[in-house]
């Protein structure tokens, strides 16, 4: 799929996606701190959003914080 492609085309394709799931990776970690959190302790989804990258940070988004 990516055969014919040079690094840097490569690089310049994936950099937007990159950027993107850093940034909400960010954003979560932050509300991570900020907000009260359901299901399983601040470490436990700290975790989850680390290292399960955009699934992790969409399921804290989702159900791992409490609505006021």
């Amino acid at each position: 799929m990516f055969e014919g492609m040079a690094l840097i085309d490569l690089i310049k394709l994936l950099a937007p996606i990159i950027v993107i799931e850093v940034g909400l990776m960010g954003f979560c970690l932050y509300r991570l701190t900020q907000d009260r959190v359901k299901f399983l302790p601040k470490w436990v989804w700290a975790l989850i959003i680390i290292f399960i990258q955009l699934m992790g940070s969409i399921a804290f988004l989702l159900i791992g914080r409490e609505r006021e």
